[in-house]
């Protein structure tokens, strides 16, 4: 496929999946959230989720972001969720989108903004990341959450990026890492999902004739939703998702790393599915539990955060 129908059937997947959320009342604005019945094991189901799951790594950003000087630029801003929220504690940002729908969206939802205390400044540009001319030492921080992989030729932008960055800026990364998920990631999250309360009742999760095969089976289609095969791929970028090593290595040839952490062996498919009571004190204690995993090594993570320095004096 060539670059620009590479780009053109990204841009196509990516808004028929906007065009859903938001038909089904999906809010993108961090401090507007509310249910969403619709989505049935998506973290965004239900505000409670995201706060557990999604906002210790969103509120580790804007404090680096903050603490490394005012100008930001989000690469792939989506719907302008990060973005909003950046400029609501004092930043000034600028939301770089491919999609004309999702920036008209962005602009909408910064019009609407009540929340005027402290507002930094957002504009929103919408044009292919690859193609912006970026000015020289123009941002303190560069930004891209779960945005990277999208991005078609991505390890030619670092360049732009460390040539855009003034001297001890930072580029802060969240990105998913699906090709480290395994069969027995798949395995445990299959367990998980039948003995916990979840979207399926029980009577249709354990009324099988349980055999291996019929096991087997279950798995399988977990490990291919988590990783974005077959029924459950989502665009043709989402499919092309390399391990951290590479974008490790490629941003540390060019950059001092400064933070990398590693998150998620199971809990993305598994939070925003369970039902139930006590579904907010298992959410929590699952959380702990996929960190715990990943630290002790037991399973691989799913997601990679990093935050990677360009050095005081350099200059290309």
């Amino acid at each position: 496929m060539t670059y620009k129908n590479l780009v053109k059937e990204e841009l196509r997947a990516f808004d028929e999946q906007t065009d859903e959320r938001i038909q089904h009342g999906f809010i993108p604005d961090l401090r507007r959230l509310k249910k969403v019945d619709w989505f049935y094991n998506n973290v965004w189901r239900d505000p409670e989720f995201v706060k557990i799951h999604w906002m210790p790594r969103i509120s580790n950003i804007i404090n680096q972001a903050k603490n490394n000087g005012l100008n930001v630029i989000e690469l792939g801003c989506g719907l302008g969720m990060l973005s909003l929220e950046l400029a609501r504690n004092g930043l000034h940002v600028t939301g770089v989108d491919l999609s004309p729908k999702s920036i008209k969206i962005a602009n909408k939802y910064r019009d609407e903004n009540t929340y005027k205390d402290n507002f930094g400044s957002l504009k929103y540009i919408c044009c292919d990341i690859n193609e912006i001319e970026f000015k020289r030492e123009e941002f303190d921080s560069v930004i891209f959450f779960r945005s990277l992989h999208h991005i078609p030729n991505w390890e030619s932008l670092i360049e732009k990026i460390y040539y855009t960055l003034k001297p001890g800026g930072r580029l802060i990364l969240s990105e998913p890492v699906r090709s480290h998920f395994t069969k027995e990631s798949a395995r445990f999250a299959a367990i998980l999902r039948t003995v916990l309360p979840t979207w399926e009742n029980y009577e249709k999760k354990l009324g099988n004739n349980w055999d291996e095969n019929s096991w087997n089976k279950i798995v399988d289609n977990i490990f291919k939703e988590y990783v974005l095969e077959d029924e459950h791929e989502q665009s043709p970028m989402d499919n092309s998702i390399d391990n951290a090593g590479k974008i490790v290595r490629i941003i540390g040839s060019k950059f001092s790393i400064v933070e990398e952490e590693y998150s998620d062996a199971f809990i993305d498919k598994i939070i925003g599915g369970l039902r139930g009571e006590h579904k907010y004190e298992m959410a929590r204690f699952l959380k702990f539990l996929d960190e715990s995993m990943v630290k002790n090594k037991i399973l691989p993570p799913t997601s990679l955060e990093l935050t990677a320095m360009k050095t005081k004096g350099a200059s290309l």
